[in-house]
């Protein structure tokens, strides 16, 4: 399957896990010192286009998929401005991002759409 969509499932993964990370920014724009977390979408990809994540070849391995995204760490926003509770959250930025990155996962979605209309008429021999 991976051959068959490339990059464009990996893609549309990563915006799904972006999606989570985003959100969960948002709900806690409230929260006393939360920090926003975040992901270099475009460096990820790179990772991805590049022969992925480094792989654990052992059982002895540390696994530390919390603090990881597409084998890259997870970010912590630098705001703009600091707030006096010591939150990093800035509601109109994580719109933006998020919006972004819906955006992202639509195309990725289209991509994989008309993949697999080509298979499709490819076996219909249309």
């Amino acid at each position: 399957m991976d051959k068959i969509f490339g990059l464009a499932e990996k893609a549309l993964t990563l915006t799904e896990e972006r999606a989570s990370l985003l959100s969960g920014n948002l709900v806690n724009a409230s929260t006393p010192n939360y920090k926003a977390k975040d992901i270099n979408f475009d460096e990820v990809m790179q990772n991805a286009e590049s022969g992925g994540p480094l792989t654990s070849t052992s059982a002895n391995h540390i696994s530390s998929s919390l603090s990881e995204l597409g084998g890259l760490p997870i970010q912590y926003r630098i705001p703009m401005q600091t707030s006096m509770d010591g939150n990093t959250v800035d509601p109109e930025i994580e719109r933006k991002n998020f919006l972004q990155n819906s955006l992202k996962y639509q195309v990725s979605l289209s991509f994989i759409q008309n993949k697999t209309d080509q298979i499709l008429k490819a076996i219909k021999g249309d």
